[in-house]
């Protein structure tokens, strides 16, 4: 815990201006406060003799000198009025720029974590659950807010109050001032066992809380199934029970909470006690001294109990930091060598050779050696499990083959970095991604300072010009979160003309026509037929009569490339190619007759 709340100061190091600015502040709280306290014996005496003195007995009132008694019935309260006005100045200074300094910290830290989040390959990123991600981009990112907020602030001006005050109380009286500031340290080891349990809990909470996120976030993507199959009774039982776990922490957490401040209370009260007697019986002091000191002390336990609260905002920060710092520690698998540089473009091949790769246990490639040959279209086709888009990964580096290489025009890839690998890789998904705003900010996305007729003449290789012009305001038309106002298959053509203003040396599509209606698949189909020839290009599919006229396929199963050749020469084989051809283009009745 100590470890994670040192790399969350690490987030602070830029902004000390800010902070020295709010400690300045926080100085002339610190600083008007002890001057309240030192000024209330003064003011109990000067209100009781009508102005005629003011501190131990004397003719005057401290800080106003030797003024005649007239002056002095206005001089004590200007005084009074100008300490207020002080400390009010200081805690405005005081919490606008403690809040400039936590809003600084806190788009620092997620400014990283985004950083991260979009830096790490999607093999990790499905390793976790979305819903917890977001709980930790907003709870988690929220405590350490909090912290930042609260808890830098206050260890630092309550800090000084404290000393401040003490001084005030001691130089009143050394004796009775030590022996009730003596509590103060005593109310530090039941302080300190309370916190440790407001830190478990406290972690159990922020656990469980991912969880629901996790859960709800799962339950709205899935709520057609979910209904489909009546499971509203057992998502349910299964979210009260992230919810009775959640509530368990929070609620243990809040106990422990709660009680430090009762035990400051208690041992408060108790050294007041005992001041007022040993004070009642000694005599040792005149009045007004033992009001100032008994204020000083009254006030120096307000910091200390502030002290013990906002810890356990830090012990937030720290369980919170915990679990951001385990998503911030995790590392891309594919990292640079020291000595890589940027990859020149494509001239003749990317090879994979006798290369393997596995999920965990489950093996994805063993030992395949293909060949992608610059100016061809070649085409990985098979079922499902056979390792075709593992490939995919492989050659944009968001994987590291275990075993086996990768070559770009005979040199191993390792030898480049592998930015500059993946940005001649221009890929269109199954699954079309696109962002809120317009068609012109979708489009220009894969190159930012592309003109508008370069976007125009990549949307009519695409095959959709004609669509966009006829939409309401055309290019400039708003398609919503993820498109939704528009058809796949105008999504998917969108994505393939973003990948061809991208000007990449080679295209990847993955499935890009596996999801759509035959209708939005014709249009896509006509589109790829203007936009693949001449081109290099990767195609996976599962439908073989999108990949025909590949110059070359290869067939996967079980992670191995069983058969390679274009359609006839594989239709001649009669293989493995040729029965999956015939499946999907003979009808029932004629395979049965068959």
């Amino acid at each position: 815990m100590r470890r994670t709340l040192w790399r969350l100061l690490r987030y602070t190091r830029p902004h000390v201006a800010v902070l020295v600015v709010a400690f300045v502040c926080m100085a002339l709280v610190g600083l008007t406060t002890g001057a309240y306290a030192y000024l209330t014996g003064p003011a109990l005496r000067f209100l009781l003799s009508g102005g005629e003195q003011g501190f131990a007995g004397a003719n005057r009132v401290p800080w106003l000198g030797d003024l005649p008694r007239d002056a002095a019935l206005w001089g004590f309260p200007l005084v009074m009025v100008v300490v207020g006005a002080v400390k009010g100045v200081g805690y405005l200074g005081q919490f606008y720029f403690m809040g400039l300094f936590a809003q600084r910290v806190v788009k620092d830290v997620r400014r990283e974590l985004f950083l991260k989040l979009t830096s790490l390959s999607p093999a990790q990123l499905a390793r976790e659950r979305q819903g917890d991600l977001l709980s930790r981009f907003s709870a988690d990112v929220t405590a350490v807010e909090t912290a930042a907020m609260y808890t830098v602030g206050s260890y630092l001006r309550d800090s000084l109050q404290v000393l401040i005050l003490a001084g005030v109380a001691l130089s009143m009286s050394p004796l009775l001032g030590g022996l009730m500031l003596v509590v103060i340290p005593l109310a530090a080891l039941p302080a300190s066992r309370l916190t440790r349990k407001v830190l478990k809990g406290t972690r159990e909470g922020q656990t469980q809380l991912g969880h629901l996120a996790g859960q709800l976030h799962e339950g709205l993507g899935g709520l057609r199934t979910i209904q489909a199959f009546n499971g509203q009774e057992a998502e349910l039982a299964r979210f009260a029970s992230h919810a009775k776990a959640h509530e368990e922490a929070v609620v243990g957490a809040a106990w422990a909470r709660g009680a430090v401040p009762g035990v400051m209370e208690v041992l408060a009260a108790a050294a007041l006690a005992g001041a007022l007697a040993f004070a009642a019986s000694t005599r040792l002091m005149e009045p007004e001294a033992l009001l100032s000191l008994l204020t000083a002390v009254i006030l120096v336990y307000q910091p200390v109990k502030d002290l013990g609260r906002v810890t356990q905002f830090a012990m937030q920060a720290g369980a919170a930091g915990e679990r951001l710092f385990a998503l911030l520690d995790l590392t891309h698998p594919v990292a640079d060598a020291p000595d890589a540089v940027p990859a020149p473009p494509l001239a003749h091949a990317l090879r994979l050779e006798d290369v393997r790769f596995a999920y965990g246990e489950r093996p994805a490639l063993d030992g395949v050696t293909l060949e992608l040959k610059a100016g061809q279209v070649t085409a990985l086709v098979g079922g499902s499990g056979g390792g075709k888009s593992t490939v995919t990964s492989l050659l944009l580096r968001f994987e590291r083959p275990q075993s086996g290489r990768m070559t770009l025009d005979g040199v191993d890839v390792d030898r480049y970095t592998a930015a500059s690998l993946r940005q001649q890789f221009a890929l269109v998904t199954q699954e079309p991604l696109l962002f809120q705003g317009s068609v012109l900010e979708n489009l220009r996305y894969a190159r930012p300072d592309a003109t508008r007729e370069e976007v125009e003449a990549a949307a009519k290789v695409a095959n959709a010009d004609g669509f966009i012009r006829g939409l309401p305001q055309g290019y400039d038309t708003r398609i919503g979160e993820r498109g939704v106002t528009l058809s796949g298959g105008q999504r998917q053509r969108l994505c393939i003309a973003r990948a061809v203003l991208a000007r990449a040396q080679v295209l990847v599509l993955d499935e890009a026509t596996s999801s759509l209606d035959p209708e939005s698949e014709r249009e896509v189909q006509a589109a790829l037929a203007m936009v693949l020839p001449g081109r290099t290009a990767l195609v996976i599919a599962h439908r073989l009569s999108t990949v025909v006229s590949a110059d070359v396929l290869h067939v996967m199963e079980a992670g191995r490339a069983v058969e390679s050749g274009t359609h006839a020469e594989l239709l001649q084989k009669g293989g493995r190619y040729a029965a999956l051809w015939r499946m999907q283009t003979e009808g029932p009745a004629e395979r049965g007759a068959a």
